[in-house]
């Protein structure tokens, strides 16, 4: 009968252990599991040189600038800060940085649709210019054949209500497995506030017209060597005058240097 009770309670603590076992492993599992669908931060750092600054369509520089960028993001939301210094003297300001922009935003995906949208603010270091806030939004739709994009960008505080855009469609062909070749068009367009704050012309109006190529170079996993160059055609006889130097039509090159994790 001891003999029995024994073995009773060796097979009960044996089953009893087993189970601790089993749900230990389990639990392990689990947590496991948890941490690996838990996504990572990604951060993004570059550095670019450009022989000339063009913004909102606009050339605010067509001299060699140089700069560089950070982001982070994390489950759609990201933030960071872009700086532009000048390489010659055309300001005063040889190889210091002219401005500064710092930003939070957020983004998604659904389906063949994506749109981000973020708030930027604009420290500026050049005589005579000051401040500025800014609301920034992309859309965009995938299709097999090119991807239509819009982005808009609209002043908050200097000219309150000023609002740039381009549409237009871009591509990337793979070319092989270290190259890939991106290439868009688009179409700028100004509403009157910002329209006359830029070229004193107090109407809605298509201003002018874009088409760029950039050449993606994966050099090694996370770095990528990226040259390009854009082309910048102007509509009215505003513009063309305010860029006499360059008879209304202006080519930008630059390279860009990136780094991801």
């Amino acid at each position: 009968m001891k003999s029995q009770f024994c073995a009773a309670a060796v097979a009960a603590a044996f089953l009893g252990a087993s189970g601790l076992t089993l749900r230990a492993n389990t639990s392990t599992n689990d947590i496991l599991e948890a941490e690996s669908s838990i996504e990572l931060p990604t951060i993004e750092a570059s550095v670019n040189y450009r022989t000339a600054k063009i913004e909102y369509g606009m050339v605010e520089n067509d001299e060699s600038v140089f700069g560089y960028e950070v982001e982070i993001g994390w489950y759609g939301l990201f933030g960071g800060f872009e700086a532009c210094h000048d390489m010659t003297g055309i300001n005063d300001r040889r190889g210091r940085c002219n401005e500064l922009e710092s930003f939070l935003g957020y983004g998604f995906t659904w389906g063949d649709f994506s749109a981000k949208a973020a708030y930027v603010y604009k420290s500026v270091f050049v005589e005579d210019e000051s401040d500025t806030q800014e609301v920034e939004v992309e859309l965009e739709y995938e299709t097999p054949w090119a991807t239509p994009f819009l982005a808009l960008e609209c002043d908050t505080c200097e000219k309150p209500g000023a609002l740039y855009g381009e549409a237009g469609l871009k591509r990337e062909w793979e070319l092989c497995d270290i190259l890939t070749l991106v290439t868009c068009g688009g179409i700028g367009f100004g509403n009157p506030y910002h329209n006359d704050w830029c070229f004193d012309r107090d109407t809605w109006a298509f201003r002018e017209m874009h088409l760029g190529a950039e050449l993606e170079i994966e050099i090694c996993p996370h770095v990528k060597l990226i040259p390009g160059i854009d082309f910048y055609d102007y509509f009215t006889e505003a513009q063309r005058k305010t860029y006499d130097k360059f008879n209304g039509f202006i080519a930008v090159a630059g390279c860009r240097l990136a780094v991801e994790f």
